[in-house]
């Protein structure tokens, strides 16, 4: 009786196949159900080491790295534009102090608006597709380059899939925060409201803030404006040494 003989393997095909073998699942769809981050069940880290990154990884790392990078100018500039663009300064970054600058002045309410959510939208969406992207990794350049502390993170990912209808509003200026939600893949059909109503919650509070207060963030810019060179020299300094801490504090980081 004949018997079937299967075609020899060539060396080179022996070699891919081990090659292949030692790396996981280059697909969500074919890592096994459990291990995938759904945005409903706790974030494992053990898992988060089985995502090779996507071919638009290396954009999205780009704009991330530049939008980090413009806030850390945002916050050198600030004595010299505060007073004088402070729309311009949103638009490099709208953390609180930059919103209240501005909502104290007599800006554009459409453009502190527009702006604002402009800015934010950039920061929030940057961080969830590098999060995305890389999974774990994007979380030890936390830790390593931005001062993050393992316990911050740990803390976080406990208790993201219990919380993230009050953690995604309330705290949408957090890079950390939407990186998460990229490493969770929250369905966007819940992100999206999410992420919006804390945009229009943010801006129109400290809009309200920035009004009630405006004759002491007046005075506030008042100062800054007398001071504004050793003001300058004092936030550039104060941003070099806080990058220089951070690169210190994370050179052994570990999840």
């Amino acid at each position: 009786m004949a018997v079937e003989r299967s075609p020899p393997r060539s060396a080179h095909a022996d070699r891919r196949s081990s090659w292949a073998g030692s790396f996981p699942p280059v697909s969500e769809h074919d890592a096994p159900a459990d291990d995938r981050p759904n945005g409903r069940t706790p974030i494992d880290l053990a898992t988060l080491e089985y995502r090779p990154p996507p071919r638009w990884a290396p954009l999205a790392l780009l704009l991330w790295v530049g939008l980090v990078v413009l806030g850390y100018w945002a916050t050198i500039v600030s004595p010299d534009w505060a007073d004088d663009r402070p729309l311009d300064l949103m638009a490099l970054h709208s953390r609180v102090r930059h919103l209240l600058a501005a909502s104290a002045q007599d800006v554009d309410p459409f453009w502190y608006a527009v702006i604002g959510t402009i800015r934010l939208s950039l920061s929030f969406w940057a961080s969830y597709l590098v999060g995305r992207a890389f999974g774990r990794q994007v979380l030890v350049w936390f830790g390593k380059y931005l001062g993050t502390t393992r316990e911050q993170i740990r803390n976080l990912l406990a208790g993201f899939h219990h919380a993230e209808w009050v953690l995604v509003p309330f705290f949408v200026g957090s890079n950390l925060v939407a990186a998460v939600t990229g490493i969770a893949r929250t369905p966007l059909k819940r992100l999206i409201p999410l992420v919006y109503l804390g945009i229009a919650g943010r801006l129109v509070l400290w809009w309200i803030v920035g009004r009630a207060a405006e004759d002491e963030v007046e005075s506030v810019l008042d100062v800054i404006g007398r001071y504004q060179r050793p003001a300058l020299i004092i936030t550039a300094v104060l941003v070099v040494g806080v990058i220089m801490l951070n690169l210190r504090k994370g050179r052994n980081f570990e999840l």
